[in-house]
């Protein structure tokens, strides 16, 4: 887990910046990509891989808690400069109703409950969203978020969920992110306490507006 030790460091962040600008390229690649020597960028690299932060790859890439790190910088600047929510648009569209299984596990139920602070609808609402919105949810993919935890009922495992409290038309709910998804980047699945589909009277093609809580 990242400490606020690491958060102060602005040495760390820094570099952390800066490789993420070059992920993917070999040690070579990068240093002339920002224009640094290749012997002062491999002593870094070197550096950040023996604290965790990269991986031993022949490419640059960062480890999750290198990203980790990335995220809580972007949460705590959008707090600085006041960005607490945003609003995602798209239109109703049904799912394959996977939803209603997962969601009505006891394992994922009980975090939610807890987490949230609502028993959840034994189902989601599917929404695909507009262009304009799918670049706004993937600030959700950069983000902590509210981390529901995977489970094993002794048969399978399931994965992770990330969550992010939200409203439609003043109902509370939340956007879940599953660790593992079918979905396509433009669709996000919410939960309520409420079938939302009957509360507000929703069909397949309505638009909708969600209010995304990111702090």
């Amino acid at each position: 887990m990242t400490s606020c030790r690491e958060l102060a460091d602005r040495k760390l962040i820094g570099c952390l910046v800066a490789i993420s600008a070059v992920e993917g390229l070999t040690v070579a690649e990068a240093s002339r990509r920002l224009c640094v020597s290749r012997q002062g960028l491999y002593k870094l690299v070197k550096s950040l891989r023996e604290a965790g932060y990269l991986t031993q790859e022949r490419a640059v890439r960062l480890t999750e808690a290198g990203r980790q790190v990335l995220r809580l910088v972007l949460k705590h600047l959008l707090r600085y400069f006041n960005i607490v929510s945003f609003t995602l648009r798209g239109s109703v569209t049904s799912g394959l109703g996977e939803g209603a299984f997962y969601v009505s596990l006891e394992g994922y139920r009980r975090s939610i409950e807890r987490l949230l602070g609502f028993t959840p609808y034994p189902g989601t609402l599917n929404v695909r969203l507009d262009p304009q919105s799918v670049a706004l949810r993937r600030y959700l993919d950069s983000l902590p978020g509210i981390a529901i935890p995977g489970f094993s009922d002794g048969v399978r495992m399931y994965g992770s969920v990330k969550a992010f409290k939200a409203t439609i038309q003043n109902i509370g709910c939340a956007v879940i992110l599953p660790e593992r998804t079918h979905h396509p980047p433009e669709m996000v699945e919410v939960i309520a306490p409420v079938r939302l589909r009957d509360a507000l009277g929703l069909k397949d093609g309505d638009l909708v507006e969600i209010e995304v809580s990111i702090v």
